[in-house]
């Protein structure tokens, strides 16, 4: 892959916060949404899998730019990252509603961006890092 200005660090760690923030958004209307006729951790466990898919998708083709075929080890360290951030996130915001008056909507937002700096630092060392052809 070639550099371009859009790879620098700086570029990718804010394309990766707006990332977040558009998923954080959908992730916690979803919870909004699903809230209304389940349970608050229902609601975060449904919102949760197709708040993963536009996580991955958004940040494979626009914060790291890769245009190429989804890989098996893209996959495998995605889901071992999502293990580990789910286990942050799922703690912040199962202590934020035993402990707070916050809604599960706004716990579930605040829990999001507790695992957001795991997140970035795995995605970039492993799932979407440059391998360089030696050979």
């Amino acid at each position: 892959m070639k550099s371009t200005s859009t790879t620098l660090p700086l570029g990718k760690l804010l394309r990766f916060a707006t990332v977040g923030i558009a998923v954080m958004v959908v992730f916690m209307g979803l919870n909004w949404l699903f809230g209304r006729s389940m349970g608050a951790q229902a609601a975060f466990l449904c919102a949760y899998p197709p708040a993963l898919l536009l996580h991955f998708l958004l940040n494979k083709l626009w914060t790291f730019e890769d245009r190429g075929k989804v890989s098996g080890r893209q996959v495998r360290e995605y889901i071992f990252m999502v293990g580990l951030t789910f286990a942050i996130q799922w703690g912040v915001f199962t202590a934020l509603r035993a402990w707070s008056a916050w809604p599960g909507w706004a716990a579930a937002g605040l829990a999001n961006v507790a695992q957001m700096a795991v997140s970035f630092a795995l995605m970039q060392a492993r799932v979407f890092a440059v391998k360089s052809g030696r050979g």
